[in-house]
């Protein structure tokens, strides 16, 4: 049963991987003819996966797709800033995705607040933020 639940994990550390290489190819300037594809596979798999760790609590179809529309805009949107301020480069863009994607990844693997009840105070719990929790 365990192997069906980790089995995705590592699918989507293959993928990133393999964009990752890519990446890096179009960063030294090597060409091959797996470039273009794990390039392309990197720009839209990097911030996919960013968002999606930070969907965990919604169902699985609509974080799919709301991570592959998050990729999307922030793919468009680094664009369209280069194309605006007449800073357009490939490889700048290609730098720009990869320290988006890592920023809102690194968001995701922050801990999640979570408000603990304290012991009560007069008759109500207080919350570990300072608030009085309703007691429900």
């Amino acid at each position: 049963m365990r192997a069906e639940f980790t089995a995705p994990r590592y699918l989507w550390g293959g993928v990133l991987l393999a964009g990752s290489a890519g990446a890096l190819l179009a960063l030294a300037g090597i060409n091959t003819a797996a470039r273009s594809p794990l390039v392309l596979l990197f720009l839209v798999a990097a911030p996919a996966l960013a968002v999606a760790g930070l969907l965990r609590g919604i169902d699985r179809a609509a974080s799919i797709v709301v991570a592959i529309a998050a990729a999307i805009v922030i793919n468009v949107l680094v664009a369209e800033t280069m194309l605006a301020v007449g800073a357009w480069s490939p490889r700048a863009g290609l730098v720009a995705i990869a320290i988006i994607s890592a920023a809102i990844g690194a968001i995701g693997l922050r801990p999640a607040h979570r408000a603990v009840a304290l012991p009560t105070r007069g008759g109500r719990p207080q919350r570990a933020d300072g608030g009085i929790s309703s007691g429900t």
